[in-house]
Order: C-alpha cells, then sequence, then structure tokens
C-alpha cells in the first residue's frame, strides 16, 4: 500500500490523465500551459499538456496554442476512446469484487447516508472505477465537464485530420485496475475527502505554466515519501513509451504532418518527462513560451 500523501498525488495524477480536474480562474486569464515544439528529421511536431475536463471559459486557448493546432495536419492523443468498446473494457477491468477495508467501510458508510443513489449506481463497479465516477461527480457539481476537456475539445474540432493515439483506452483501464485493493479503496477515500483546493492546486499551476509547481505536484512528493514504484508506473514509463510512439508517428510515411500532439500535463514536466526521452531519439525541443515556435 503506498502512503497516505502517495494515494494524494496519485489520485491528482490520475485526474490529470483520465479527465478529472477543475477550474476557478478567471476566464480572462490568458493560460499558458505547458506547450513544445519538437523537430526531428526535419519534421515538426507540437506538444500541448493538457487537462481533461472544463468549461467553456477554457476557450479559445492561447492564440499561438490554436494557430499551431490549425497549422497541423493530424491530431495525437493519449486515448481515442471513441475507438474504443468501452462496454466491453469495463465488464473485462471495471467489475472486479475487490474486499473492503473497515476504514474504507467507514468512510462509504458515513458517505452513502447522503448519497444513496449514487453508491447504489457504483457498487458493481471496481474500486478505481468508482474513484473516477465519484470524483467525476464532485467536478460535475461544481459546473465541470468533460466536454470542455482539452482533448475532447480539439478531438471535436478536428473535423478531416486523422487522430493517432500514443497509448489506448484498454492499456489505461488495465493499468489502474492493476493496483492492489488498499491502492483502489485509497483512491475511493480520496475522491471522497480530498477538499476542493487540493483538488484546484493543479489547475492554478497549469493555468500559469508554473511547471516546477506541476512536476512537484505531479511527482515530488511520492518521490520524497519514496514511492519510486509509483512514479514509475504511471508517469515515467509511460513517458518513455509515448516518446517512441511519437517518433514512430513522425518518421512515418504514413503520417499526416505536421502533428498537434495533446497529453496530460503531467507528462511533459518533471526529471524524466517525455521531452527528456525524446533527446536521446535525436528530437529537439524547445519551450514556446520561452522562444519563438513556428
Amino acid at each position: 500500500m503506498i502512503a497516505t500523501s502517495g494515494v494524494r498525488r496519485l489520485f491528482k495524477l490520475v485526474g490529470l490523465s483520465l479527465g478529472l480536474v477543475s477550474a476557478a480562474v478567471s476566464a480572462e486569464q490568458i493560460d499558458k500551459p505547458p506547450f513544445y515544439q519538437i523537430t526531428y528529421q526535419g519534421q515538426t511536431a507540437y506538444l500541448l499538456g493538457s487537462i481533461h475536463v472544463g468549461s467553456a471559459e477554457f476557450y479559445p486557448l492561447a492564440a499561438q496554442i490554436e494557430q499551431a493546432f490549425e497549422r497541423s495536419a493530424a491530431l495525437v492523443v493519449e486515448a481515442d476512446v471513441r475507438g474504443a468498446n468501452v462496454p466491453a473494457l469495463l465488464a473485462k477491468y471495471g467489475a472486479d469484487k475487490v474486499p473492503m477495508d473497515s476504514e474504507t467501510k467507514s468512510v462509504m458508510t458515513a458517505y452513502c447516508q447522503h448519497q444513496q443513489r449514487v453508491c447504489a449506481a457504483l457498487e458493481n463497479f471496481a474500486p478505481w472505477l468508482q474513484s473516477m465516477q465519484l470524483s467525476i461527480g464532485r467536478y460535475a457539481a461544481l459546473g465541470y465537464s468533460g466536454i470542455y476537456g482539452v482533448d475532447a475539445v480539439l478531438v471535436s474540432q478536428a473535423g478531416a485530420k486523422p487522430v493517432y493515439e500514443l497509448e489506448s483506452t484498454e492499456f489505461q483501464f488495465k493499468l489502474l485496475s492493476s493496483f492492489d485493493a488498499d491502492t483502489q479503496w485509497s483512491m475511493v477515500k480520496e475522491a471522497i475527502e480530498a477538499p476542493d483546493s487540493d483538488m484546484l492546486e493543479l489547475i492554478s499551476a497549469w493555468r500559469s505554466g508554473n511547471e516546477a509547481e506541476l512536476a512537484d505536484l505531479m511527482e515530488g512528493e511520492m518521490l520524497r515519501d519514496g514511492e519510486t514504484e509509483m512514479v514509475e508506473k504511471m508517469l515515467w514509463g509511460r513517458n518513455k513509451t509515448m516518446a517512441q510512439r511519437i517518433v514512430e508517428l513522425m518518421q512515418s510515411p504514413n503520417t499526416k504532418q505536421p502533428l498537434f500532439v495533446v497529453i496530460g500535463a503531467g507528462h511533459l514536466v518533471g526529471q524524466k518527462s517525455v521531452q527528456s526521452y525524446l533527446q536521446p531519439l535525436g528530437v529537439a525541443a524547445k519551450n514556446c513560451w520561452q522562444q519563438e515556435c513556428g
């Protein structure tokens, strides 16, 4: 079982990766999320760090992001749920019965006294999936929806542009279902008990473009608590695979160029970011907020 702080960071990390975020920042603020231009063997691509749930006030994105997306010939996302058989995946990965520990029973009992319909709807789900649904409900109550997630909006605007995947919906379901029972139930407790302020601090860092703070929130505390294995599983290992896949797409004669790649912001910050794995593969990257990107 990972430490309590590790679960909290995991919960936030999953939020960025799978669509559980919110925001409380003026719509007039110009957001500066992680945004990079990369070049490889004469090809150019753009990397945007995303959040996956939001509101209409997030759009349009900053002008140079919108312009880069307009110039792109194809969109790349972590997983394109439109091509997934979600009911089959839920049956395969989201319906496991996992024994509940006494601490979680106490938390759930108190919660379900006031949320009986929600609890009845979730009781047949695996705990990792319960945690996702509970969080989605919390953010929906705050007025935020997956419809306005960065990935969802860009996919909806792709038009005739092909959409490529770095991972898949099944990969992400399988990853979350692989956590042990203690960790999964800890995710459920965190979904219920985490204060709004704790959930929103990542969004402030994302909107201000504070990559150092994002990295500390995403991996720093887990590393300080010795949770290297968790960081490796949720971030670093995936970052390496994503980097390899980006290079494959950039060098493929069958891929439309240039690419616009949008992935969870946590993958573009920290000591083993996607960019750090791209560099030894011969890919040059520059931060579009610090250098001019064409």
